[in-house]
């Protein structure tokens, strides 16, 4: 079974295997018929992606607000990042 996730603020989808509070793990690769949200201006994003660690993101853009969620919550994923719970 495949859970979408839409991001609540960007055109980003990833896919879980269950509903839950909080994303750390857990994300699949996107089902084959998912590439059709592409047309749509969504960008879906991959399982390995997901569960790249945050270290190694490009996370220039963040604001003060977010970097201070982040050391709060301490995601270790760029998934946990993207796909949280915390506001």
């Amino acid at each position: 079974m495949h859970v979408a996730l839409f991001h609540a603020q960007y055109p980003l989808i990833a896919f879980v295997d269950d509903l839950r509070y909080w994303y750390a793990d857990g994300f699949q690769d996107p089902p084959a018929w998912a590439d059709s949200l592409n047309d749509f201006g969504f960008t879906v994003l991959s399982a390995s992606l997901l569960m790249s660690p945050l270290a190694e993101a490009d996370t220039a853009a963040l604001s003060t607000a977010e970097w201070s969620q982040i050391k709060h919550w301490k995601p270790r994923t760029l998934g946990a990042t993207l796909f949280n719970s915390w506001d």
